[in-house]
């Protein structure tokens, strides 16, 4: 049985959140090539500071997008989504409710557009080159869903783990009725979706991380399509109470339709273009 691990009232959730944006933030710095070319400390001191202010408003853009697809994409009980007001919506405090990676992703061009203007860089260039940092962000982020005991998998006896009282995968059986008990008791054993999907994450970082370098193109949209494919077939294993469900398939796997359309339609132009040429 997995511990709910807190430091003080802080939970594990957010400590790994914390720590995919410190470690972002040093693989952000540290992948500028102007750090390792600019002579002296005095050179790398001014490209440093405006690259640190950029990866703060990527930060805070990734986590306000994080929580509007919360709203707008996970079930809500009517008893809070009945008292929330837009003004409650978009001034959520970054660290404060549930998060959607998803709007994570979806933000993420625009706060390296934000940046790209502190930096004085070009915003595609950017925008590819630090693809990969949002993929290790989100990475150590499913590990902390992993100890916070959220975004679990279906039941299964084969290849389960036992969530203990005060991890959300036991107070949603409880509240299902699968367990029983005065108060929560451990879960049922589940499909340990969070690991798997950080171990994803990560991956699809260094590859990310590797495509750019190797010269090729897009690898923000390729990463992202990627991730698309990945999310929409582990979602079908996936049995947390937030996500919403429409016509058998839930919002993520929705998402991720639209991402596969898109995809379909800019293929389609490109080759269109290529043939004219």
């Amino acid at each position: 049985m997995l511990p709910v691990i807190h430091v003080g009232d802080i939970p594990t959730y957010y400590l790994f959140m914390l720590f995919g944006i410190i470690t972002g933030f040093a693989a952000f710095i540290f992948s500028e090539p102007v750090f390792w070319t600019a002579p002296g400390f005095c050179g790398k001191l001014w490209p440093t500071v405006r690259a640190a202010v950029g990866y703060l408003a990527v930060v805070f853009l990734c986590l306000q997008g994080a929580n509007y697809f919360h709203y707008f994409f996970d079930n809500i009980p009517p008893s809070l989504s009945s008292a929330l007001t837009w003004r409650d919506i978009l001034f959520t405090p970054p660290f404060r409710t549930v998060k959607v990676l998803y709007g994570a992703i979806f933000f993420y061009p625009l706060g390296i557009w934000v940046a790209s203007l502190v930096m004085g860089r070009k915003f595609a260039d950017l925008l590819n080159s630090k693809a990969f940092i949002v993929f290790i962000v989100l990475g150590f982020t499913r590990i902390g869903c992993f100890f916070n005991g959220c975004c679990y998998g279906i039941v299964s006896e084969t290849f389960g783990v036992c969530f203990p009282p005060g991890s959300a995968a036991a107070a949603e059986h409880w509240a299902r009725g699968l367990t029983r008990g005065f108060a929560p008791p451990a879960s049922l054993p589940v499909i340990p979706t969070q690991p798997i999907s950080a171990l994803f994450l990560l991956c699809l970082a260094v590859i990310s991380f590797r495509h750019y370098r190797n010269g090729k193109s897009h690898t923000f949209a390729k990463s992202v399509f990627a991730y698309a494919v990945f999310r929409f077939t582990i979602e079908f294993i996936r049995d947390d109470m937030d996500r919403a469900y429409w016509l058998g398939l839930s919002a993520s796997q929705w998402i991720s339709l639209a991402v596969f359309v898109v995809a379909g339609i800019w293929t389609a132009i490109k080759r269109k273009r290529e043939a004219q040429v």
